[in-house]
């Protein structure tokens, strides 16, 4: 891995409290309803009017209907969910964070926490954008998905170029 791109990431919140099993069934209904999950989408977009549509909402509830989505999700809970905080000190590439500033869902401090432990990242602020960048801002995050990786092949071929002069 040569580089990794963060958008609107969660991996702060660590780990989940395994209920008892008839409160996993209510819980999971619940997350599959129409309601929470409208919820959800008016939360998500800063551009409510454009994006937060009773299809957004119904896309969103796609993966729930998915065979074993229920069986699945119970045994993520019942291993406890994952705890990710203490490792993101590990990720040793550059790292671009791309963060709607107008997001709902996890806020500002999410991104700020991952500037933080990621000495070699960039956090780049999305405006007029909430939680989903690549739905709201697709052309912006294209773009600066794309500048990244290019940055980063660029520094590759400046390495293997060095490297080459070295070996003559």
């Amino acid at each position: 891995v040569k580089g990794l791109v963060l958008i609107n990431a969660q991996a702060w919140i660590d780990g989940v409290q395994s209920p008892p099993e008839m409160f996993m069934d209510i819980g999971l209904d619940v997350l599959r309803s129409e309601t929470l999950r409208n919820i959800a989408n008016k939360q998500s977009y800063y551009d409510k009017d454009t994006f937060a549509t009773n299809d957004a909402m119904k896309i969103g509830r796609l993966h729930t209907f998915m065979p074993n989505w229920k069986k699945y999700n119970k045994k993520w809970m019942q291993g406890g969910g994952y705890a990710l905080s203490n490792r993101i000190k590990d990720l040793q590439v550059p790292t671009m964070i791309l963060w709607g500033a107008q997001d709902n869902i996890l806020g500002s401090e999410s991104a700020e926490k991952f500037k933080d432990a990621l000495p070699s990242s960039s956090l780049v602020w999305i405006d007029e954008c909430g939680h989903v960048p690549h739905l709201e801002q697709p052309e912006f995050t294209a773009e600066k998905m794309l500048s990244f990786a290019s940055e980063l092949s660029s520094q590759k071929n400046a390495q293997l170029n060095q490297d080459h002069a070295f070996a003559q």
